[in-house]
């Protein structure tokens, strides 16, 4: 009778850790994430000062966006943005320069998009960090600086269209 006693008292000690182990990796799971998404929360909104204005923005750009823009369609200058963020910006008659990119949002990191009444083209505006592009004087000068810059999402088209002129097809 011992014997089988302490046979059963083993099984029901295994029987309890064994439902202890998967309830603590329950908890140990569920804090993982919960961890994850306060901290992609809390590290993806930056606060900038634009022209004495404040913005905020984050990484979290649109895949339709992201991609290689050309001047009406096929010319420099070019617009490219990669899934890092990073990319380049070319203004008229200037070398290219290796910019990091973000998209505009509330301070809360929801994007801020101008939907269309009619139809699913919306607007948003993308903020950039100019690095240095290797030029000095007026060709150089945006170095170092921020700036925003309008995205139209124009499904009715098939095109992504950065200022009015930058074109890439929607993939």
């Amino acid at each position: 009778m011992g014997f089988y006693l302490l046979r059963e008292l083993g099984s029901f000690i295994k029987t309890f850790n064994i439902m202890k182990t998967r309830q603590l990796l329950k908890v140990i799971g569920i804090f993982i994430v919960v961890i994850n998404s306060v901290s992609v929360t809390a590290q993806s909104v930056q606060k900038f000062t634009i022209n004495n204005k404040t913005y905020y923005g984050t990484k979290a750009i649109p895949e339709e966006i992201k991609g290689y823009y050309q001047y009406e369609k096929t010319k420099q200058p070019i617009v490219e943005i990669n899934e890092d963020g990073m990319g380049q910006f070319q203004k008229h008659g200037v070398k290219a320069y290796p910019v990091e990119y973000w998209i505009q949002t509330d301070e809360n990191g929801v994007i801020q998009k101008v939907k269309s009444e009619v139809n699913n083209n919306y607007q948003v505006v993308l903020i950039l960090l100019y690095g240095s592009n290797g030029e000095t004087g007026w060709r150089g000068e945006s170095a170092g600086t921020y700036d925003r810059i309008e995205a139209t999402v124009a499904y009715d088209q098939g095109y992504v269209i950065i200022l009015g002129e930058r074109f890439k097809k929607i993939n």
